[in-house]
Order: C-alpha cells, then structure tokens, then sequence
C-alpha cells in the first residue's frame, strides 16, 4: 500500500475527527462505556469545528498518515501537562484504523512523533495507554518502560504510562 506522513494541515480536522470516532469505537469496545463510545459519533461535527477553529499553525505537533491518500491514523505530541513528567515530551494520542493495523504505519508515526519531540529539545517521553487496550504491548515492544497505573481523568479509568527515555 501507499502510505505517506506529513503534518497536520487545518483542511485534516474532519478526517482526524472521524479516525478518533472509528478507532475509540474499534479499539475501546469493552473497555470505555458504549454511552462514550457512542457520543463520538454524535459530537463529531462538534469535535471538527472546535478543532478547526482552535487550528494553531504555530503549535502544531501532529502528523497524519494517508494510504492511498486517505488519512487512517495520526499521532499527536507535545510537553507532558503531568505534573509527574515536568519537561517530558507525551505522545498525547496514536490512533490507526483497524483494517489498517500490522503494517508497521503504528512504527513510522512513532518515529515520526519522536522526532517530533527531539526537535522540542525533549529526551525523555512519556506514553498513557488505557488498561485492556492491545497498544500496551506496542509500546512495550517498542521500548517503552512500564512506570506505574494512573487515572485517565475524562473517563476515570486506568492507563499504564510508559517511559521513553535517552531517545
């Protein structure tokens, strides 16, 4: 397949908001509350117009990955607003359509989002990863270290946070 990364462009937010509604709904099921996991598809409009308004050319750290020219996936980073991981960089989210997983495109926005954050004068990254979600694995395959379990706050679940340090 042909597949190309590049940053995120304003015209993207529709696409990025309906990859978001796809992989929670593909990814999540069973893990975050149906109500939830329906609401994405209701308040997308709403999640597209919020995210082109609030589009900011100067603060963009997000990159999206096309195949065939449609764009299944992205990744999105910048500074860590944990206060445990004061001058980390995070990977905030990386999201790929199922149909689309085991390519290897989940490595590629990786590298990408970690070049990303070098370029932020960062070498250390910090990663939350739902509990139950398969990711886990990738980022431990990928040479993320298991730190400890917090509280994703929007949903009051569990994620495991992992390290990525001397990157």
């Amino acid at each position: 397949m042909n597949y190309n990364i590049r940053r995120r462009e304003k015209n993207d937010c529709k696409d990025i908001a309906h990859v978001v509604t796809i992989a929670w709904n593909e990814t999540y099921k069973g893990i975050v509350p149906d109500e939830f996991l329906k609401g994405l598809y209701k308040n997308e409009e709403e999640r597209v117009i919020s995210s082109f308004n609030n589009f900011d050319e100067n603060d963009n750290h997000q990159f999206v990955l096309l195949v065939n020219n449609r764009i299944i996936g992205f990744i999105n980073v910048g500074v860590s607003e944990d206060n445990d991981y004061y001058g980390y960089g995070e990977i905030f989210a990386l999201y790929i359509i199922n149909g689309y997983k085991g390519n290897g495109y989940g490595k590629k926005l990786l590298e990408m989002g970690i070049d990303e954050l070098k370029d932020m004068g960062f070498n250390k990254i910090v990663v939350g990863c739902l509990d139950g979600n398969k990711a886990n694995k990738f980022y431990k395959h990928m040479g993320g270290n298991f730190i400890k379990t917090r509280v994703f706050e929007k949903l009051n679940l569990l994620e495991n946070v992992y390290i990525f340090d001397n990157i």
